[in-house]
């Protein structure tokens, strides 16, 4: 009898439990894009590939939704391969020793129609607390489209050298572009 009840509420358990966790995504990596410029540098521009992503997200629990995310740093193009060579050296990206670029969401939340995952994004040996406003567009029963950007400061995370030459000044200014479809 004794086994029975720890039975039953150990099933009570994981089913209650199961209503509580937010909408399981699956991205389409090939379809995903991460595009980033730097708008100050005119002509700096490229993508990242193989973003790797868990979206567990529910709009109508957004307590519960989580975003974690990673890029490889080696997937950078920026339509030159010297210049791919060029920003994964240490000067940039040193991507041999900090091969991927990391966000782990801490708390989601809405923002007028659209929504802001805020949470740490680590790059390099650097990690800060960012917020990445983006939108929710559900394409049929079954698919959605998550975009967003988000814009940072590649000095404050070593990317790029800091400068205090005001003719310089918003140089390490970067937006990156994300466009990720997910299904059920």
């Amino acid at each position: 009898m004794k086994k029975q009840a720890i039975l039953i509420l150990t099933a009570a358990t994981l089913i209650g439990s199961a209503f509580t966790i937010a909408m399981v995504w699956k991205i389409d990596d090939k379809a995903s894009t991460v595009k980033w410029e730097l708008p100050n540098n005119p002509g700096h521009q490229g993508t990242f590939s193989n973003l790797s992503a868990t979206i567990d997200f529910d709009k109508a629990k957004l307590a519960e939704s989580k975003i974690s995310a990673t890029i490889e740093v080696k997937t950078i193009d920026g339509g030159d391969p010297k210049l791919n060579a060029h920003l994964q050296n240490p000067d940039f990206f040193d991507a041999t020793k900090y091969p991927t670029i990391t966000f782990t969401s801490t708390e989601i939340k809405t923002a007028g129609d659209a929504y802001v995952a805020k949470g740490n994004l680590k790059m390099k040996d650097s990690t800060k607390v960012v917020e990445f406003p983006f939108t929710f567009t559900e394409n049929g029963k079954d698919k959605a489209t998550f975009s967003g950007t988000l814009t940072l400061n590649a000095a404050d995370y070593g990317v790029m050298k800091p400068t205090n030459d005001p003719a310089k000044a918003g140089r390490d200014k970067t937006i990156i572009y994300l466009v990720v479809p997910v299904s059920k």
